[in-house]
């Protein structure tokens, strides 16, 4: 069973205004591909060539097919599929191609993924008192408080299990 570890700061929170506090979980790295090809290498009794072949060409098929306006389902991990933010308009002539301000690949988890995390992961609370000074809450509104769950974890490397 995997263990998550979870952080809460004090922050001020988006266009709120007011702070409260907010608990994420922690990221611990980020895994290169390099260190992906490695593994998946060593799991799977491949090549490291052989496993980094396979890797860059479904990276370029994926990229090709996404960059046209396909879905790609990636097995039991998801599916990658591309969005547009638009602008609202009042008009069809005013909608179109002239209203997209950007184009975004997003990525939606599988319910057999979601499942297995949310069954197989123990979560549990650091104490962030435990590695600050101050007796105050601390105050991490770094990215203006505007946390869409996508938090980086940066700075807490001290905390890694793993290392």
């Amino acid at each position: 069973m995997a263990q998550i570890l979870l952080k809460t700061n004090y922050r001020k929170l988006g266009i709120l205004d007011e702070k409260k506090y907010l608990t994420t979980a922690l990221r611990y790295s980020t895994i290169s591909v390099d260190d992906l090809i490695k593994y998946a290498a060593e799991n799977s009794g491949l090549s490291k060539a052989n496993v980094a072949a396979v890797f860059y060409a479904l990276a370029q098929q994926i990229e090709q097919f996404a960059c046209n306006g396909h879905s790609i389902q990636l097995g039991k991990l998801g599916t990658l599929y591309l969005t547009a933010n638009t602008k609202a308009a009042d008009t069809e002539k005013e909608a179109g191609a002239n209203a997209v301000e950007s184009l975004c690949i997003r990525f939606r988890q599988s319910k057999y993924l979601r499942d297995m995390v949310n069954s197989n992961v123990s979560l549990s609370t650091i104490n962030l008192q435990d590695f600050a000074s101050d007796e105050e809450p601390e105050d991490d509104d770094e990215d203006g408080g505007n946390d869409s769950g996508n938090t980086d974890g940066g700075g807490d490397d001290e905390l890694d299990p793993l290392g």
